[in-house]
């Protein structure tokens, strides 16, 4: 395997930042197809209006959007910013992991890289089609299993990790059920509970305050602002506990709820 401490900091944070583009590019194809009858992979990208195949010159990530001025080249339509979004958001989330996880490329930061570019997935179909993928989540919990190998734990450790992983399922059922009978509100699909119950697989018992508050919190704001820009009442709690497992998974260990809440309340 390559030697990355050969290179510079920056020079890596350079290739995870074109790693992620072309990821974010790859996302933003599947995302869109993946609702239709198109074939996800081997099929041309098109124009979705004027239907002309596009060329590489017109699907280099994030820069083709830009040099264009955001039409496309044949019919001048304008081409969505949902592409150059999606490469933009695996562009710095990439960078961001690698910048707190050491800034050196080891083996499990390519763990940490895929599960962020797993959640990103699940929040944009969530976004758009108010659901999360199994597939998506089958994959998320495999790369969970290998970080946490990566990180050197074994066996009966990894097995130990489903007691936490449980009581965030219970925990989440807990929560529909709270929403569901005393405010006639279906707050949390079936979706987010398997989310959950991984969510507890990654980040264990030590997490679990840091991980609900961030929930209840992201979940609120994001709620608020959905309903009055989409005017919808229901609205996709997927983005709001991705983040706050991402937030948890990078930095769950250096969160002590209590200690803070208590110094802003004393």
């Amino acid at each position: 395997m390559f030697n990355f401490s050969l290179i510079s900091s920056f020079d890596q944070a350079v290739i995870l930042g074109a790693l992620g583009l072309i990821f974010g590019s790859f996302t933003s194809l599947i995302t869109y197809r993946i609702n239709s009858q198109e074939k996800i992979v081997f099929t041309r990208s098109k124009c979705p209006k004027c239907h002309k195949n596009l060329t590489p010159l017109n699907l280099i990530p994030l820069f083709s959007w830009l040099f264009q001025l955001g039409k496309c080249t044949n019919c001048k339509a304008k081409i969505s910013i949902r592409y150059p979004l999606i490469e933009l958001s695996f562009l710095l989330a990439f960078v961001a992991t690698f910048y707190f996880q050491g800034q050196q490329i080891t083996l499990p930061l390519f763990f940490y890289l895929a599960i962020v570019g797993t959640l990103i997935f699940m929040c944009i179909v969530d976004l758009e089609h108010y659901y999360i993928p199994d597939i998506s989540q089958y994959v998320l919990a495999i790369l969970v299993v290998l970080l946490l190998i990566s990180q050197g734990l074994k066996g009966n450790e990894i097995f130990a990790r489903f007691i936490p992983a449980f009581g965030y399922l219970f925990f989440g059922i807990g929560l529909w059920l709270f929403f569901y009978y005393g405010g006639g509100i279906d707050a949390i699909g079936i979706d987010d509970l398997k989310f959950f119950f991984i969510a507890g697989l990654a980040l264990g018992f030590d997490s679990f305050l840091a991980f609900t508050l961030f929930c209840g919190i992201l979940g609120a704001v994001f709620g608020s602002l959905w309903q009055k820009i989409k005017k919808d009442d229901a609205f996709p709690f997927g983005p709001a506990i991705c983040l706050s497992f991402y937030i948890c998974l990078l930095f769950g260990k250096k969160i002590d709820v209590v200690e803070y809440f208590g110094n802003l309340i004393f």
